[in-house]
């Protein structure tokens, strides 16, 4: 079965902090988004919309495209 999406990007921005080394506050304005809303994806509480997974998904594929050989869907 596949995981929760939530839990795919929290899994994803770990990984992308792991290879990229930036702090939080780096990696929210990479991803153009608020910093309390990145620390709620990556603990898995927050709810992302569409347009923001975009965000995520493309920013890691430009910078870190290492990080989706890392995290699995299931």
């Amino acid at each position: 079965m596949a995981k929760a999406i939530i839990h795919y990007i929290s899994e994803l921005l770990l990984v992308y902090q792991a290879h990229t080394q930036k702090t939080c506050s780096e990696m929210a304005l990479d991803f153009d988004i608020a910093l309390s809303n990145l620390y709620l994806y990556r603990n898995e509480t927050g709810n992302p919309r569409a347009k923001t997974i975009d965000k995520i998904i493309n920013k890691v594929e430009t910078d870190c495209p290492e990080a989706f050989r890392e995290v699995r869907w299931s």
